[in-house]
Parts: structure tokens; C-alpha cells; sequence
């Protein structure tokens, strides 16, 4: 008798793992709270740059025919009964549970940011928002542009560096950037997280001319006196605000509850993918509380991970990261890293960033896994290499 695989999730990761997974094998179930599948890498472009991609496709047809889509929500997950509940009061049970509900942002986290969002929008929470930050960005003669992370976690970790390199650009295309103060603002020491890629980036801002504010944990934004405050008392004007929102897993119950985090993250062994507690369930791609990069690779590469361990082979994911980093005017760079290989520098030139388009343009068959063949061999030929120990 097939086991029954439910997929909690149909993004990136969930749809990834469906289509990985032997139909001979398994009887596959996604659940997934919306049919419209988004290539969020894209909110890049639509806010930046003013583009309109086709971002949006529907999940019915990215997953084999041999797999149940279950247009519904989970609300409740319950992990000793082995049963997932749903708003539509549906109760599905399984054999093996993937949790792989991503992340949502949530501006309500910091005071002032939800009525700043809603009025100049942001490009991490939907094509709505990312169109209505394009609208000002476009319009934009001159002031202060402060952009920024409003907390630690971020989707995407190398896009708020993006941002506000690819702003700069845009400015001097419009010939407005002589006029305009650019500060960039961030929680971490550094401008990039990671030392290597730091390394690169921050000589680039320095170049640009743009500030950088480290260690600004935003504590409020006064929409009326168009100020950013960090916790430490520093404040920023602003003319207009690019402030990436705080980021919070899928609001479900949990059983036992003691699985997710403040930030309902679930808690996930880091090689083995499974969740806290449990032998059957796993979790991948952004909700989990993983101590790696919340990007679609990730997903992608811990996918493959949890296909492999159902089909009985030996597998654990190693922590890589693998993310392009667009320092504009037509070159880029790679974040690639692991749970032992630190984050190398990487100069940014022409190939890279042709070779970050050429990923976007494959974005949606990479889900189906026709090109599978290729993505091996990229993972392969570009896999870090951790540091010789010492003897």
C-alpha cells in the first residue's frame, strides 16, 4: 500500500518535494492555502526597476497530475495524532508530514510601519505593494531615501543590500541621485551579515556614496514627523521609507505547541530536517527556524533532502546557501556558503549576473524538476569548500 505524503504548503519547496517524490511510491496530498504561485525573487524588478514579469502561475500546473492539490488552509496541526486540520474543516491524516508554509511578513511588529508600508509599499510582501513602491521610486526628485531591515530575519537576506544598490542606480539613470541623500540602515555590525560577501559589498556603498547605519534595531516610525527610531535612541528623517517589515511563520496551532518559536518558526534538526519530537514530520524552506539563509535555494536543495530520506537513502542537508546578490549596472555576485564552509568573497561581474537571469528565466521548470540534470551539476561544480583544520 503507497504511503501517504502530506505537503503542508504548496511554494517553492512544497512543490519541489511533490514532484521529486516516486509516484509508484507515494500517494502525494499538497495543501496549499493558494493556488497562485509566485516567483517572489521577482518583487525585485517590479519595485526597482519598474519591469512587469509574469510572476504569478497556477500551482495546478506546476505539480505532476499524479499529485492531490488540496486548495485549502491548515489550521491546526496536530503531531501526536498525526492529523492536519483545516479552515474548510477538513482533517487529513498522513504517514509522513511536510511542513513548508513559509514565511509572512508582518508590519503590525513595529509601531508606525503598517501605515508607512501601506502608503509607499515594499518589495517583500506582494506584486501590490512592490508596484505601489515603483510609483514613488519612479516620481522621486530628491531628499532622503532611507532603506532598510526592521528585524534580524529577513527573506532573502542578500535584499535589502540589493535594494538600496539598485536605487542608486536608478537615480542616476533619472539624474536625480546628486540630490539625494541614500541611508542604509541595518541591525548587524556590517552592511552584509555574512564577513566574506561583506567584504565586496561594503567598498561598493562606500563608492556610492551611500550611509550606512549598523546596528539600528528599528524600535517605532512616526509617519507624521517622517522619522525612523532605533531602540538605542538614534533617530532618521526620511523622505521616502524602503523598511523591509519583520517576517513570522504561518499562523497555525501547533500539538504539541512546544515545536515553533516566538516567531512560529518551526523547530527543525538542522541536518536531518525533521521537526522537534517527531519521527514523521518535517520541515523545510522558510518555516523553519533552520540557522541558514531563508531563500528559495534553500528550499529547493532541502526538498531533494526530505525525497531522498522517504525514498529510504541517506540524506542530511549540509546548511548551503546559494544566493545571487544583483549589485546593479549589469553585474552581480553569489552568497554561497554551509554549515561549514563560511560565506567566501565573491567579486561581482558580467557572467554572474547573466547567470542569475538565466535561473529566473528557468524559475518554473526548475520546479518540476525537468531540469534537475542541470541544477546537479551547478550545485556541484560551485559547492563550498570548508576550511583544512589545522593541525
Amino acid at each position: 500500500m503507497a504511503e501517504q505524503v502530506l505537503i503542508v504548503g504548496g511554494g517553492d519547496g512544497g512543490t519541489i518535494l511533490a514532484n521529486s517524490l516516486d509516484r509508484r511510491r507515494f500517494d502525494v496530498t499538497v495543501l496549499a492555502a493558494s493556488l497562485a504561485h509566485t516567483f517572489q525573487r521577482g518583487f525585485l524588478d517590479v519595485a526597482l526597476r519598474g519591469r512587469r514579469p509574469r510572476l504569478v502561475r497556477d500551482e495546478g500546473r506546476l505539480v505532476g497530475s499524479h499529485v492531490r492539490l488540496v486548495h485549502d488552509r491548515a489550521t491546526a496541526i496536530d503531531l501526536n495524532a498525526g492529523v492536519v486540520a483545516t479552515a474548510g474543516g477538513a482533517r487529513l491524516e498522513y504517514d509522513h508530514l511536510v511542513i513548508a508554509t513559509g514565511m509572512t511578513t508582518d508590519p503590525s511588529q513595529i509601531p508606525g510601519l503598517t501605515e508607512v508600508n501601506a502608503r509607499f509599499g515594499d518589495y517583500h510582501t506582494d506584486i501590490a505593494q512592490a508596484k505601489k513602491l515603483w510609483a514613488h521610486l519612479d516620481t522621486f526628485n530628491g531628499g532622503t531615501i532611507a532603506l532598510g531591515q526592521s528585524s534580524p530575519i529577513c527573506k532573502c537576506p542578500p535584499s535589502p543590500v540589493e535594494g538600496i544598490l539598485l536605487i542608486d542606480e536608478l537615480l542616476r539613470a533619472h539624474g536625480t541621485r546628486e540630490r539625494t541623500r541614500l541611508v542604509f540602515f541595518t541591525p548587524y555590525p556590517r552592511p552584509y551579515p555574512a564577513e566574506g560577501i561583506n567584504d565586496v559589498v561594503a567598498p561598493i556603498l562606500e563608492q556610492r556614496g551611500v550611509e550606512v547605519l549598523p546596528f539600528f534595531d528599528v524600535d517605532k516610525i512616526d509617519p507624521e514627523a517622517s522619522t525612523i527610531t532605533s531602540i538605542e535612541g538614534d533617530e532618521l528623517h526620511y523622505d521616502l521609507p524602503v523598511v523591509i517589515p519583520p517576517f513570522v511563520g504561518a499562523d497555525i496551532a501547533y500539538e504539541p505547541g512546544d515545536v515553533v518559536d516566538e516567531g512560529r518558526f518551526v523547530i527543525t534538526d538542522k541536518e536531518s530536517l525533521r521537526v522537534k519530537g517527531s519521527d514523521t514530520a518535517f520541515a523545510i524552506g522558510d518555516a523553519s527556524n533552520l540557522p541558514t539563509s531563508k531563500a528559495g535555494v534553500g528550499a529547493h536543495l532541502q526538498a531533494k533532502v526530505v525525497a531522498k530520506t522517504l525514498a529510504g537513502k541517506r540524506a542530511t542537508f549540509d546548511g548551503r546557501t546559494n544566493c545571487s546578490l544583483d549589485v546593479g549596472h549589469g553585474r552581480a555576485t553569489y552568497v554561497i556558503g554551509s554549515y561549514q564552509a563560511p560565506v567566501a568573497r565573491a567579486a561581482p561581474n558580467r557572467l554572474k549576473y547573466v547567470m542569475e537571469w538565466l535561473l529566473g528565466r528557468f524559475f518554473w521548470m526548475s520546479l518540476k524538476g525537468t531540469i534537475d540534470p542541470v541544477f546537479d551539476i551547478y550545485f556541484k561544480v560551485t559547492e563550498p569548500k570548508a576550511p583544512k583544520r589545522q593541525q
